[in-house]
């Protein structure tokens, strides 16, 4: 399956040596205008280490499983990071046979969320659909409830494109692409998309950038009606044997105002005793980045 109905693998190596020109990668800087944007194939070619015609060939989509040793050269060429490189792996290596993800949370994992009363924390499966909430969690956002999906909420076409949203939209976009499967075309693959584009006409322009980002640390602000400015820190943490789940938190830095409006969220959430949020979607609005 193929996401997007073109070879992955093709569509990625056109996208990245698009935004790269000669001196990102230690070429001499040309000095006449070029005819497109960009490397060059042939500069490509050279910088990995293989000829001009089978990288034209994996370009062409005529091409799908280059070995290791080209891959590290394509690395290099497209001086791609560790969440990038990793994304070429997963373009170059589609799982044969793979069986549809589960889309619920073990009882155990929701023991261990529930348990974590002063961290507002969600699991989202490969599209980024939230498939379970803990009341600190929904207390944080009314976004975050299941059947939602963070790429949307950040997409919302109620929130403000200011400088914010500037900086946190194509970061929602590359978490996406560094987390679906990349040979994914299947309906619901497909109706996220359209979603997204429906919402608002700057995704696409993201989406075809290819680039991919693993959330590390990044920070997210939301406007609370209660408690006023959040400022957390969105970590995540995969879920192996999960079909690609991850767990997502929201995490305070010790002793900042923020912890002390999160301990105050706590104590309302205690007041509302629950499992957490595993029922029917809702539609709801809210601030929010992932």
């Amino acid at each position: 399956m193929r996401m997007d109905g073109v070879n992955p693998l093709a569509q990625f190596l056109r996208a990245r040596r698009s935004v790269l020109e000669p001196g990102d990668v230690g070429l001499p800087r040309s000095h006449s205008p070029r005819r497109v944007a960009g490397l060059r194939r042939e500069e490509v070619a050279m910088l990995a280490g293989i000829s001009a015609d089978y990288y034209l060939k994996l370009e062409q989509g005529r091409e799908h499983n280059p070995s290791t040793a080209v891959l590290a050269g394509l690395i290099g060429a497209l001086a791609l990071d560790a969440d990038g490189a990793a994304h070429l792996h997963r373009l170059a290596r589609p799982a044969v046979g793979r069986a549809a993800p589960p889309e619920t949370v073990s009882e155990s994992l929701v023991g261990l969320i529930t348990s974590m009363a002063s961290i507002p924390a969600h699991v989202v499966n490969r599209r980024l659909d939230i498939i379970y909430v803990n009341p600190l969690g929904q207390m944080l956002s009314p976004g975050f409830r299941v059947g939602n999906n963070l790429v949307k909420l950040t997409f919302d076409p109620g929130l403000p494109r200011d400088a914010y949203w500037r900086l946190t939209a194509p970061r929602a976009v590359a978490y996406l692409r560094a987390s679906v499967d990349p040979h994914d075309d299947g309906p619901a693959m497909a109706s996220l998309l359209n979603d997204l584009r429906a919402m608002d006409p700057e995704f696409e322009g993201m989406w075809q950038r290819h680039e991919t980002r693993m959330p590390g640390g990044h920070p997210s602000t939301f406007q609370h009606p209660e408690v006023g400015s959040i400022e957390l820190r969105y970590q995540t943490f995969n879920l192996p044997g999960t079909g690609g789940q991850a767990l997502g938190m929201y995490v305070a830095a010790p002793g900042s105002p923020s912890a002390e409006k999160i301990q105050m969220l706590s104590l309302l959430a205690a007041q509302r005793p629950g499992e957490g949020d595993r029922g029917t979607p809702r539609k709801t609005g809210g601030t929010t980045s992932a």
